[in-house]
């Protein structure tokens, strides 16, 4: 019932801020385009996007936030959930290990993963194999890339309520993370209704001639992304910048969207970088458009997303998005659509 209250509170939210916005003939045929695509073969119209600035812009840091202070009560940085911040030092760094993937029982864990993660626009994971087999195969320098929720999960690390709770609290810390997230969205329970999925990010760069990407996109949850071991090389751009990136729906029927500028345009628009290290936390809001490239010398980099619904930000941050994204996000709600 609760659920049901939510879902409709939003959709009326959606409705009203879609309708109060003053770029509504832009996006408005643009999201009946995407509910098409989400439900059949279409593709989208020309459309009179924003230029882009003529010039390369620089990027500007992330806020960063000094996660042994945070607990302390003597961080000096207020935390804006509505931007991107980083959580220096914010987590352990021994949950989830790259030694602890490629043994029982985590290592039997069957994922599905990027066969060529060095490909650009590769969004949809290509191949298929246990958990141990492709981390041994990063670590040697393949440029594969797991991206999975099946690892944290109770087919995986966690059958019980009890280990999944503690491996949950293991990642995230209550002082750094967890009161930062809500504590009762990081739980079993949340996790078990869909409200909470912890997709594990493996890759390593591939050697020196193929680093390893994941290219931009937007997505309906807020992240926060901890990083384990080895590094990442982010770049986000504000979701109130969207129409700039030339949106489009997924092409694996999930629910996010992805930019269609060539790589070279992305540098001229306005946007921010950081890199993680083990134990940094990075908040990343809902629809806030981010890429992650893997350094070749940086080793295997391995990393846990919370991933967790916040209903009012889903909606203010693009309601555009919130409205367009409903198709593929009842797949993914419903286990018709997972990774």
């Amino acid at each position: 019932m609760r659920l049901s209250r939510t879902w409709t509170a939003a959709a009326l939210a959606i409705t009203v801020a879609t309708l109060s916005t003053p770029d509504l003939r832009l996006w408005a045929p643009w999201v009946l385009e995407t509910w098409l695509i989400s439900v059949r073969n279409a593709t989208y119209g020309p459309r009179a996007w924003p230029a882009l600035a003529p010039e390369p812009v620089r990027a500007r840091a992330v806020a960063e936030v000094d996660g042994p202070s945070l607990c302390a009560g003597r961080a000096t940085t207020a935390l804006d959930l509505r931007r991107p911040f980083v959580i220096r030092g914010a987590a352990p760094t021994n949950n989830f290990t790259k030694e602890a993937l490629t043994k029982p029982p985590l290592g039997d864990v069957v994922v599905d993963y990027f066969y060529d993660a060095s490909r650009r626009r590769h969004l949809v994971p290509d191949a298929r194999a246990k958990l141990s087999k492709v981390v041994r195969n990063i670590s040697r320098g393949r440029p594969h890339k797991i991206g999975s929720q099946r690892v944290v999960s109770r087919e995986g690390c966690c059958p019980t309520t009890a280990a999944l709770e503690a491996a949950l609290a293991r990642l995230a810390p209550r002082c750094s993370v967890g009161d930062v997230v809500g504590r009762w969205r990081l739980s079993a329970a949340a996790l078990d209704a869909r409200l909470l999925t912890v997709p594990l990010f493996v890759s390593g760069g591939g050697g020196a001639e193929r680093p390893t990407y994941t290219d931009l996109h937007s997505e309906p949850i807020a992240s926060m992304a901890i990083q384990i071991e080895g590094s990442k090389d982010w770049t986000l751009v504000p979701a109130a910048d969207s129409a700039s990136l030339r949106p489009a729906a997924s092409p694996d029927g999930r629910a996010y969207f992805y930019s269609r500028l060539d790589d070279g345009e992305l540098s001229r628009l306005p946007r921010l970088a950081v890199t993680t290290w083990p134990g940094d936390a990075l908040w990343v809001p809902p629809w806030t458009w981010h890429a992650v490239s893997y350094a070749p010398a940086a080793g295997v980099s391995v990393a846990a997303s919370l991933f967790h619904f916040r209903p009012w930000a889903f909606v203010a941050a693009q309601p555009y998005f919130a409205a367009a994204v409903l198709p593929n996000l009842a797949k993914e709600i419903f286990g018709i659509k997972t990774q």
